[in-house]
């Protein structure tokens, strides 16, 4: 039986070129306990790593914290108050869609961490929850699970010392080449040096 030609298919808009530190630092996490996509996400810039939250959340290891921590980093509130009915096939550019979508098909089940307040704002629970009231008749267009609206639960993250990409050279080259938040130094003598020279100028010896 001869294979589907697939040369003149429409792309797939899920699907976008990744940089090879990109692709590096998947496949660290793909074996990564979840602590550790746990503090990938928390050093996630804005929009600009959407493309890598919406890998993780895709991903059936996926721990119910970080998925929690995508959802309140979408602005949720905003989605109420501009509620639209959830694509079909959510994409990076949705990741509030993408979250209650793969929840909805039985994602996000794993909830080992705990969910901290830099994760889900105490104050961004809150005003999410005053704004569901509103709408107690279920006229949204979708479903924000009680899950999701407080949750609770879980360990702290620890991610172990050999894999930290603060003290591990090569995971923070990997993570500073992608943008994520890390020390402007690496690990070593270039950063101990730094610290040096800012002690020293808080003593007033430095220049």
């Amino acid at each position: 039986m001869a294979l589907p030609d697939n040369r003149n298919a429409p792309p797939n808009p899920n699907r976008t070129r990744i940089s090879d530190s990109a692709f590096r630092l998947r496949n660290l996490l793909k074996n990564a306990p979840q602590d550790l996509w746990l503090d990938t996400i928390r050093r996630a810039r804005g929009d600009a790593h959407n493309g890598l939250i919406y890998w993780m959340l895709s991903q059936p290891q996926c721990d119910f914290a970080v998925a929690a921590h995508a959802f309140f980093r979408s602005d949720p509130a905003h989605h109420v108050d501009n509620a639209e009915p959830l694509p079909a096939r959510p994409g990076p550019d949705n990741i509030f869609a993408v979250v209650l979508f793969n929840w909805d098909t039985g994602s996000f089940r794993n909830h080992r961490l705990r969910v901290e307040t830099r994760d889900a704002d105490p104050r961004m629970i809150r005003r999410l929850n005053q704004k569901l009231l509103v709408h107690e008749g279920g006229n949204l267009p979708f479903r924000i699970p009680p899950e999701l609206q407080n949750p609770k639960g879980g360990q702290p993250a620890q991610v172990p010392a050999y894999l930290c990409p603060d003290n591990t050279k090569h995971i923070w080259a990997l993570y500073a080449d992608v943008g994520l938040a890390v020390p402007d130094t690496p690990p070593g003598l270039p950063r101990a040096l730094g610290r040096a020279r800012g002690l020293l100028r808080k003593v007033g010896l430095g220049h």
